[in-house]
């Protein structure tokens, strides 16, 4: 029985570093890298790795780079039976990257994962129930989300939804929430999902609790983040690293706070944890840490928090 259920896209990652300062409208100097990618792809290996029971429900596509997922999934441990596969190719995410690591623009196609839809859910519901937490996307169509939404709410399952985009996140800001357990924007994203660019982060995170959700976790970067439940926000600050790829990041964080979740870790420290994994991602260069294991995690909280 799986403790978690991720669902969301797969995808090819082809990450660009440049060597110099980017000039737009030429050709800039690149070293490249191939790597697995996708939002709920990252979550659910680092799950995997950190001994989480955890089932992936993904779209694949039938081409080599589908074996090739495929492959790497059955060698990490990570079951994806529940998974659906169609004739299409594998969906591609660019990055070009500044010198520093930080990300200059992306680009993401993705034909995939339209086909999660919601009658598709509807026959993996014997898997959804029984999960402990259920984690999605917003690669996600509205109607899938929206039934994720209400079956969670019925079922009382917790349901955690990652944003991905500015552009994605407007799924989320008109649709009813009731019955999303968190949700994980940084501070762009919050703006999308409330159609608001005007009003504060607290205020927007009530707006959102207001329209049902329990929890509203906020990264604020090279600041740290929030979490805003109803009651008193929860803020930690990360120290300053030297970024080598800030791809990833906050889905290392994602997947190391349900790790201290479901282990029942202080809200303080489920952060700690999270945050350590984050900065220790953002100090490699891909999405996932595939050394990770459980002790060690522990061992980067006590690294970065020393209290």
């Amino acid at each position: 029985m799986p403790s978690v259920v991720c669902i969301g896209a797969v995808l090819i990652d082809e990450l660009f570093f440049c060597g110099e300062p980017i000039i737009t409208s030429t050709s800039n100097p690149a070293i490249q890298k191939k790597e697995i990618g996708g939002v709920m792809s990252n979550i659910a290996r680092h799950l995997s790795l950190l001994e989480i029971d955890v089932e992936f429900i993904t779209v694949f596509g039938s081409d080599s780079d589908a074996a090739f997922i495929k492959k790497s999934f059955l060698e990490t441990g990570l079951s994806f039976e529940h998974s659906l596969e169609i004739d299409e190719p594998t969906g591609k995410y660019c990055a070009i990257h500044q010198p520093d690591g930080s990300l200059f623009t992306a680009a993401c196609s993705d034909t995939l994962s339209k086909m999660i839809t919601a009658d598709f859910l509807q026959t993996r519901i014997d898997i959804l129930k029984e999960a402990e937490i259920i984690v999605a996307d917003t690669n996600l169509e509205i109607e899938a989300l929206k039934w994720l939404i209400n079956f969670s709410l019925i079922e009382n399952k917790k349901l955690i939804i990652e944003p991905v985009s500015i552009a994605k996140a407007n799924k989320l800001s008109t649709i009813d929430l009731n019955g999303v357990f968190m949700i994980t924007p940084n501070q762009d994203e919050i703006y999308s999902i409330q159609n608001d660019v005007e009003n504060k982060l607290d205020n927007l995170s009530m707006m959102l609790i207001n329209r049902g959700v329990k929890q509203v976790w906020i990264s604020l970067g090279e600041k740290g983040s929030i979490i805003y439940n109803g009651s008193k926000p929860i803020q930690l600050g990360v120290p300053q690293i030297t970024i080598k790829d800030s791809t990833g990041a906050g889905d290392a964080a994602l997947a190391a706070w349900i790790f201290a979740y479901l282990n029942q870790f202080s809200e303080i420290d489920c952060l700690k944890i999270a945050h350590s994994f984050a900065l220790d991602i953002l100090y490699k260069v891909g999405a996932v840490d595939k050394s990770i294991t459980k002790q060690k995690l522990l061992l980067l909280g006590t690294k970065y928090y020393h209290d």
